[in-house]
């Protein structure tokens, strides 16, 4: 019974809908006369200098006032009451999640007169014991932290602004995909992130915070809250920090920038070990080509003539773009033109062992002999056919003549194979295909920001952004090995995200404030080979539970010896994505020398993962060894070759993964109240109690 009113409360508390935790700041402190004395039903008037907004309050009966949910920016703090000046104090600057303590005394006079203040917020935090630090987007453009490309900025490329991080006392074993651990705590799970005051922490895969795949342009944030210790309840979740982000909105005045980062290979220096054979001396540059392109506006929104939104509806657009061309070269081994007509002679004393000097192989027999009592030559290849067993039992078999496998015993799948593998470039056994690609990759940020007041009490804010990020050939994380597209390893990377938010704030009176929040986030990550619609009868084989890959080989080739390294698309190709909606609320009472705030938080987190089936076919010596193992020692050299077994169509194992595609989803309820209370006027405590339940991952079918 308690359980069912529990949740009817929680409820009601949603329907209700009250103010919400969406990173900004407040401005608090106690009005007094002349002798000390406080000083009640005073008039206050917060307001933006950059937008005009008004935020009103009034001092309580001990002459404390707050107001609270006041966006980034520079304010001004001004207090009436009849028989003293007015009192203004401009120049007040708030920081996301920041309390600025602005105690008044007013002067006896007649409110037509006035005392004005331009002193800058004051650095000492005396409101609030959080531990926090605040980054704003000039120290984002002034600090060379962003980052562009792969190696700074992580599988995005665009610039970083996570990569603040390494500012701040007590970060370590940060990495520019996110992961990073604070004051001994991290790695993996360990942070909260907030965007418009409401949860986008992606939890796709489960074991790691991965925040390039829904980060903001950092052009389009106002300030970043890193809160890392004694953060108020509204701010749970996180084992070792918060990260709270703010993103700009528009002003009364129009601002806008342009900027383009831009990489060329002509820019660098030349490789000084280029050979002459190059005909460039010491000046060859491999291709590497690299922007980072974008722009902001912001101001009021106006249409002439029918519309004007100055101090009333403001936006802020943002877009980057980032672009890279880079030349992939590799030292592939395939099979040499003796390896393709079945001729291993050159490798082994079986044969005419005409590399035997220059690769170390030993001309003579082995020191193990087979089950009928023959010697065992380094890489023989050995006739599967020929197989039989001697009257105690021991399986043996005989060599193909002179190492060589006929012709008419090749596998016909295995020919179509090599029909796609490129000849080699060079006489080497490994190593000796020069391949060359060329990979890409692009990002786009696009977002908006609107805000809105509706009147003097209610007030709207619009925020959506889009991160879509694209790859189809990289490397390393790619698999790009610059193989035909076909039969190559790469693994290309697809993965757009969007985040959503909405927010509505009303004041009800100067002491009662609400808020409803609502957001979305949703990213999707697909990685695919350049390939989907593979017919694996083009090469003889059936059976496949889908068309749509090339299959993996894999154990073709010898470390030394060569053969044909792995082909196909890299294992594990996935199409997963997640989808969170969520629910912010909460009610802000101030009362005397208490701000009472009590809210609520809503998450249903949804997962699904895809993977796709994928047949592997692992060769290996097995066909083309002796059937037994012998006795004595081959002294690190084998009997057979890998790709000798793949010619006559032997494999070790073959596998077929299954298509899998199953959704799992969990909800995030939370509670809490909190209150800060100024005990003196030197003396301020925060105290409050937080509840957190989460339900277990649950899939849709069980």
């Amino acid at each position: 019974m308690k359980s069912r009113l529990a949740f009817f409360a929680f409820v009601l508390l949603f329907l209700a809908g009250v103010f919400g935790q969406v990173g900004n700041g407040t401005i608090t402190g106690t009005v007094t006369d002349p002798s000390g004395a406080v000083v009640s039903g005073a008039s206050v008037e917060v307001k933006n200098s950059e937008t005009g907004v008004v935020y009103p309050s009034v001092t309580t009966a001990t002459g404390n006032y707050t107001a609270t949910n006041l966006p980034v920016g520079t304010y001004s703090v001004t207090v009436t009451l009849q028989g003293f000046k007015t009192y203004t104090h401009t120049n007040l600057t708030v920081a996301a999640t920041q309390k600025v303590s602005e105690d008044i005394t007013l002067q006896v006079g007649n409110t037509g007169e006035s005392v004005t203040v331009a002193a800058e917020t004051s650095l000492l935090k005396t409101e609030s014991s959080e531990m926090s630090h605040n980054v704003t987007v000039q120290t984002l453009d002034d600090v060379p932290l962003l980052g562009i490309g792969t190696l700074n900025s992580g599988t995005s490329g665009v610039k970083n602004p996570y990569n603040s991080l390494e500012m701040l006392p007590g970060v370590s074993s940060y990495a520019s995909s996110g992961q990073f651990t604070l004051n001994g705590l991290g790695g993996n799970m360990a942070e909260t992130m907030r965007v418009e005051g409401q949860d986008s922490t992606s939890r796709l895969f489960g074991t790691y915070d991965y925040t390039q795949m829904g980060q903001p342009s950092a052009d389009s944030i106002q300030e970043i809250a890193y809160q890392t210790s004694n953060y108020a309840a509204e701010f749970g979740q996180a084992g070792s920090v918060v990260i709270n982000m703010t993103m700009r909105s528009g002003t009364n005045a129009y601002h806008g920038t342009v900027y383009d980062y831009f990489v060329n290979e002509d820019l660098n220096a030349g490789n000084p070990f280029t050979s002459v054979a190059s005909g460039q001396p010491g000046k060859m540059r491999s291709r590497n080509r690299r922007q980072d392109f974008g722009g902001t506006l912001g101001g009021p929104v106006s249409i002439p003539k029918l519309y004007n939104g100055k101090n009333k509806t403001f936006f802020f657009w943002n877009y980057e773009q980032f672009v890279e061309g880079t030349q992939y070269n590799f030292a592939d081994t395939v099979p040499t033109a003796a390896y393709l007509r079945g001729d291993f002679s050159a490798i082994s004393p079986n044969g005419n062992c005409s590399l035997c000097a220059a690769y170390g192989i030993p001309t003579t027999a082995l020191p193990a002999t087979d089950a009928l009592s023959r010697p065992i030559f380094a890489n023989a290849i050995y006739d599967p056919l020929t197989r039989g067993l001697t009257p105690s039992g021991l399986g043996f078999s005989n060599v193909f003549p002179g190492n060589i496998i006929p012709a008419s015993r090749f596998d016909p799948t295995t020919a179509k194979v090599e029909s796609l593998i490129p000849q080699a470039t060079n006489s080497n056994l490994t190593q000796n295909y020069a391949a060359s690609v060329s990979g890409n990759r692009y990002t786009a940020i696009p977002s908006i920001k609107i805000d809105h007041t509706l009147s003097a009490k209610d007030k709207l804010s619009f925020y959506w952004s889009r991160i879509n990020t694209e790859s189809q050939i990289s490397a390393p994380l790619g698999g790009a090995d610059g193989l035909p597209l076909l039969i190559g390893a790469y693994r290309g990377t697809f993965i757009p995200t969007y985040t959503t938010r909405a927010n509505y704030d009303r004041t009800i009176t100067p002491t009662v404030l609400f808020h409803f929040g609502m957001g979305y986030y949703h990213t999707s990550f697909y990685d695919r080979a350049p390939v989907l619609d593979f017919d694996p009868s083009s090469i003889g084989l059936s059976g496949f539970v889908t068309k749509r890959n090339f299959p993996v080989f894999t154990g073709l080739s010898n470390a030394t010896y060569g053969g044909m390294q792995n082909m196909g698309p890299a294992a594990g190709q996935t199409h997963n994505y997640e989808e969170k909606p969520s629910f912010v609320t909460s009610v802000n009472y101030i009362k005397g020398n208490h701000s009472y705030k009590l809210g609520a938080e809503l998450y249903l987190h949804g997962v699904l993962n895809g993977t796709f089936s994928l047949v592997t076919l692992a060769g290996g010596t097995n066909a083309t060894a002796q059937p037994f193992t012998p006795t004595g020692s081959l002294n690190g050299f084998s009997m057979g070759f890998p790709y000798a077994s793949f010619k006559l169509g032997d494999y070790v194992s073959t596998t077929q993964g299954a298509q899998l595609n199953y959704r799992q989803g969990n909800q995030e309820w939370a509670l809490y109240l909190q209150d800060t209370w100024k005990a003196t006027r030197k003396l301020t405590i925060d105290y409050g109690l937080r509840w957190d339940y989460n339900t277990q991952m649950k899939e849709q079918y069980g």
